[in-house]
């Protein structure tokens, strides 16, 4: 198992108890750390791990420097910030077939407080995540395209062969691995494999990670359906000037499918705050997403024409 960390002394303890309190316990776990400044490293080595560094200074590198050091034939990962479910290595091992070559789990996000509860059940559907499985748990099992970072286990030699995480990537390294490694066969989802995401983030501070993960995808040119929004909304813009009253009403398909999805959670939880709170998540959601695609495309496609 291999689990990058960067000044996480707290969660760090949360995440290897719950490692190493698993139905099927680890081979070994390495975890990967980026030159931390406070008490994260003397904090894991409280537990039977291996502590190995990295000089990259990005998740790509740190889980690239993970894979290099392991010796089993199965790699987990998951993050600092995670908490395992007690059967979470036992569910993704078993799904492993021919013609698998990745399996990875349902994510739940957890949080105190009104912003981080909002962002955690915005992020749990389909308005908030598209298709991904990142920040969100899908019902049933299947194949997908991609599976988290924080929520997966390959086969040592497949990551290889595929050349390995991109050690450049600081943000879709995951993305950009599955991607080549599905050349190799097909990765497959399961619901069983249970984490919880521990973000702990602030309104802005989910703001800026949204930016980061709209740049990513732009930047590396990982185009799927979680690119439609960013496109399509330049394109209401661009309406605006040729047809106003369609850009209008585009506008107002947006704002009522903005305000099912808010009553629909605000329903289920029974938590009316949350009238006020989703949307203004939603909306800030997409707006960073959008602005960080298009910096991350237009930046992706001037180094290309300059190259």
């Amino acid at each position: 198992m291999v689990i990058p960390v960067l000044n996480d002394q707290t969660r760090i303890k949360d995440c290897l108890k719950a490692v190493f309190n698993q139905t099927l316990p680890p081979y070994e776990v390495i975890v990967v750390d980026g030159h931390s400044t406070d008490n994260t490293v003397k904090n894991a080595l409280k537990f039977p791990v291996r502590v190995v560094f990295e000089d990259f200074g990005t998740v790509g590198g740190a889980r690239q420097v993970g894979v290099e050091e392991a010796q089993g034939e199965y790699i987990a990962f998951t993050d600092s910030d995670c908490i395992p479910q007690k059967d979470w290595l036992e569910n993704l091992v078993r799904e492993f077939d021919d013609g698998i070559v990745g399996v990875g789990g349902g994510i739940k996000n957890i949080g105190t407080g009104l912003w981080e509860e909002s962002i955690s059940l915005a992020l749990d559907t389909f308005l908030g995540s598209a298709n991904s499985v990142q920040d969100r748990v899908l019902k049933g099992k299947r194949i997908v395209k991609s599976i988290s970072g924080c929520n997966s286990m390959y086969r040592k030699r497949d990551i290889l062969e595929a050349g390995g995480f991109d050690v450049h990537l600081s943000i879709n390294e995951d993305t950009e691995m599955n991607r080549r490694l599905q050349s190799l066969g097909r990765i497959f989802y399961t619901p069983d494999a249970l984490i919880h995401h521990n973000q702990a983030r602030s309104l802005p501070a989910f703001v800026r990670r949204m930016v980061f993960f709209g740049y990513g995808r732009g930047v590396n040119r990982l185009w799927d359906l979680q690119v439609v929004p960013p496109i399509a909304a330049v394109g209401i813009l661009l309406m605006a000037f040729i047809a106003p009253l369609i850009s209008v009403a585009m506008l107002v398909v947006y704002a009522l499918i903005v305000i099912g999805y808010t009553l629909a959670i605000s329903t289920k939880s029974r938590k009316f705050g949350y009238l006020v709170s989703v949307p203004i998540v939603f909306i800030l959601e997409h707006t960073a997403y959008m602005f960080g695609f298009w910096k991350g495309t237009i930046e992706s496609v001037t180094a290309g024409s300059n190259s």
